[in-house]
């Protein structure tokens, strides 16, 4: 996470210099709207040590939890060019369910065993921020924002006497930051490949992740 806001920093100044200086320079016509969508791969922070100490902290005795956190992410979004260095772009995203599974015994010596699931959606709004032509970086780009994102949550718990399905949705706001890069195709399409760092998703700050992603865009 420190290398990916390190370079985030450096090529930020660098878009900035170069936006500077690009402002004597001949501008060309453009497409200033495009649309696109990604599909990634998204890698979450590890929730197993936070469920073991709520549920000895609920019911006492021992407990033990396995988490699969990685999840696929989608994302559909658009953008308005407002430069060769800056883009403003919406996006939606909806990711695949992450799953936890735990079991123990409580202080009582009841055993009991259960799963939890949750999966993120929701809209970001961010900045795209290139260098100048004149850098020689111009395909590489800073991604960064604002994120308000809703966890949908499901579980169930499993005990010799009862079980218990609990389900909720919490929602909140989060920012993000990463690097990508935009290989042209002809002055329509564009492939692009991103990989973004992601806090407080739901607006919960115990959890972060990191999205890699490749897609598509069409310019009009």
């Amino acid at each position: 996470m420190n290398t990916i806001f390190k370079h985030v920093l450096g090529f930020s100044m660098l878009t900035l210099y170069g936006y500077a200086f690009s402002q004597e320079a001949p501008k060309e016509a453009s497409k200033s709207i495009y649309l696109g969508a990604n599909i990634g791969y998204s890698k979450l922070s590890d929730q197993t040590g936070s469920v073991n100490s709520q549920l000895q902290g609920a019911v006492g005795g021992t407990t033990q939890s396995s988490q699969n956190n990685s999840m696929g992410a989608y994302r559909l979004f658009g953008g308005f060019i407002l430069n060769e260095n800056i883009s403003i772009e919406l996006g939606l995203m909806q990711t695949s369910q992450e799953s936890l599974n735990f079991s123990g015994t409580s202080i009582g010596g009841v055993n009991y065993s259960g799963n939890l699931n949750a999966s993120f959606s929701g809209a970001d709004l961010g900045l795209v921020l290139h260098p100048s032509q004149g850098t020689g970086f111009k395909n590489l780009f800073v991604d960064l924002g604002f994120t308000n994102y809703t966890a949908k949550e499901s579980g169930n718990i499993s005990t010799n006497i009862a079980s218990y399905s609990p389900s909720q949705n919490e929602s909140g706001t989060g920012h993000y930051y990463g690097l990508g890069y935009d290989l042209t195709l002809n002055n329509d399409y564009v492939i692009r490949g991103t990989i973004n760092h992601y806090d407080k998703i739901g607006g919960n700050t115990g959890i972060s992740g990191n999205i890699g992603s490749i897609g598509v865009i069409k310019k009009y």
